[in-house]
């Protein structure tokens, strides 16, 4: 019988003490806990994938969520801004109108009780930018007529007076009267 050889790459003769020895046996025992380390890596990965994916799928429908809600929005802020922006027009504009409840209520107060109005306009001149009114009245008496057009001349916010037109009506005992007034610029303050 023939005896078997054995292949062995390591050399035999080699003293276990060597420096090439002991250095191939560290090599191996670290080769070893490096591969170890890494397989515990790849399967801490492998194993936190499927916890990422779960988290990757709740942040998409969150944010899927909040695209919904934004592109319902979008009209409402839209015409937020359009109605923002109309309102600021109009307070500019009104901004720039002179106050008339100022000179309404002073020509108020020039009135006496038993006249009464028909019709009023008021506007601002464009040439001369001062504010102007006509007014068409009614009065059953001579002396209410002449109270009322005394007052305006001595209103301190009223510059001028013109009578336009009186007409009486014989049936119904009344006068109709048309007066064009012109304010001052500036509104006397009252005390």
């Amino acid at each position: 019988m023939t005896a078997k050889k054995e292949v062995s790459l390591l050399p035999e003769s080699e003293n276990p003490n060597s420096f090439s020895a002991r250095l191939t046996k560290w090599l191996t025992n670290v080769g070893r806990v490096v591969i170890i380390v890494t397989e515990l890596l790849v399967v801490t990965a492998f194993i936190s994938r499927f916890w990422l994916d779960r988290r990757n799928a709740d942040l998409s429908e969150v944010i899927r969520q909040q695209q919904a809600i934004l592109a319902t929005t979008k009209d409402f802020e839209k015409e937020y801004s359009f109605l923002q922006q109309k309102l600021k027009i109009i307070k500019d504009f009104y901004a720039n109108q002179p106050d008339y409840s100022q000179k309404i209520d002073s020509l108020i107060q020039s009135t006496p009780e038993d006249i009464i109005y028909d019709n009023m306009s008021m506007f601002r001149d464009k040439t001369s930018n001062k504010i102007m009114a006509n007014v068409a009245l009614t009065a059953y008496t001579e002396a209410s007529i002449v109270d009322f057009i005394t007052n305006l001349t001595l209103n301190p916010d009223i510059e001028s007076v013109d009578l336009n037109q009186i007409d009486k009506r014989s049936r119904e005992n009344k006068y109709s009267i048309s007066i064009s007034l012109v304010f001052k610029t500036a509104v006397a303050k009252k005390t």
